[in-house]
């Protein structure tokens, strides 16, 4: 069985040093044992001084599930890159103390342990989102879909009329004053329209034009024209907005955590994440 294995951190064994620092007696033991990857407990040590075991095992755990699943590609890599580029062009002189500031030693460490990771949690999420489709559809209900909006409903009434006889959605927005984008997107039960629009949207099955929509204080008012319903149809756009919904990110963290059977042996770091990331316990769910 594929295992996530953290070894024996409580084991960890310290002796004072002549500059009053503690230090490891076998720096070199391994701890941390994925296939042939390892890491030894100097490495974990020296990170956990400055940061909790729990929160710190969680995030190594992470990475030998990325590597995994979603191994770094040229395209990521690039994409990292021109974002490492574009903030030492914005912050100049001060992205030296940038990276200071949040423990990077140089850019490269930025780049592979923060950059890239950034990335490869993304397209995990998506993959999830992936192998979940139908379920994900069932919960959110994707939609692609056009929307206007006025302040004034018989604004909003003319923009129906002219789009029920033949005139360009978008085009009507634009010439009639939308105060939103009347382009394509993604719509689902996540998204941060009107309730009254949200509630309109949960109850359509097929591509429509939806009558005139006011939210709930009449400030607004809202055409929605649905163009397609059925996620199969839009699918990378679907994944896409989808994996982007916030609570979608742990989910995916956790279902890969069990795919893995991720389990830890060290009561001290046990009862860090029982306090703090109990979702990730896979162990205490099976008990």
């Amino acid at each position: 069985m594929k295992k996530l294995v953290l070894l024996a951190l409580g084991a960890l064994l310290l002796a004072g040093c002549s500059d009053a620092r503690a230090s490891l007696k076998d720096p070199k033991t391994a701890v941390f044992s994925v296939g042939n990857q390892t890491l030894t407990k100097g490495d974990m040590y020296n990170f956990m001084l400055a940061r909790d075991a729990g929160y710190f095992t969680i995030n190594e755990a992470k990475k030998v599930i990325f590597e995994k699943e979603v191994p770094v590609t040229d395209e990521m890599r690039s994409e990292a890159e021109e974002t490492l580029n574009t903030y030492k062009t914005m912050l100049g002189d001060s992205f030296a103390s940038y990276l200071q500031s949040y423990g990077f030693a140089d850019e490269e460490e930025y780049l592979n342990n923060s950059l890239l990771v950034s990335l490869q949690a993304q397209e995990l999420t998506k993959v999830y989102v992936n192998e979940k489709f139908g379920e994900l559809v069932s919960r959110y209900s994707p939609k692609k879909i056009r929307i206007m909006q006025f302040t004034d409903e018989a604004t909003a009434n003319q923009a129906l009329e002219q789009v029920k006889n033949g005139a360009n959605f978008e085009e009507t927005a634009t010439s009639l004053g939308s105060s939103v984008s009347a382009a394509e997107t993604i719509a689902t039960t996540q998204s941060s329209y009107a309730t009254n629009v949200l509630s309109t949207l949960s109850v359509i099955t097929d591509p429509t034009l939806t009558d005139v929509i006011a939210d709930d204080n009449g400030a607004n008012f809202y055409i929605v024209q649905v163009i397609a319903t059925d996620a199969e149809s839009f699918k990378d756009e679907a994944v896409d907005t989808i994996a982007a919904i916030s609570a979608l990110s742990s989910e995916a963290s956790i279902f890969y955590f069990e795919k893995y059977n991720f389990t830890v042996y060290d009561k001290t770091i046990y009862d860090q994440l029982e306090s703090n990331y109990a979702d990730y316990l896979i162990q205490a769910k099976s008990k």
